[in-house]
């Protein structure tokens, strides 16, 4: 349980992380360093019969570093706090 609780506070702080040094490109420009990993353009295999795409990419800048440690901390504050 604690492991699943730390690795959702993980992808949330790197969600929040990432959509804040977004927006503040013109206040705090550093934040929004970074790139995209993964597949620009979709893999698709058509066999006629059915037609599967895949498809894969993330973004990470900066700020989503700095959301992931952050919401890595609280999580372990919050787990210590329940004793879970």
């Amino acid at each position: 349980m604690r492991k699943v609780l730390i690795l959702i506070f993980c992808v949330l702080g790197l969600i929040v992380g990432v959509i804040v040094g977004d927006q503040m490109t013109g206040v705090l420009s550093w934040m929004a360093l970074g790139g995209t990993i993964g597949f620009t353009e979709p893999l698709v295999l058509d066999l006629k019969v059915i037609e599967i795409t895949l498809g894969f990419w993330c973004k990470i800048n900066i700020g989503g570093v700095i959301g992931l440690v952050g919401f890595a901390l609280l999580s372990k504050w919050i787990t210590s706090w329940l004793k879970i």
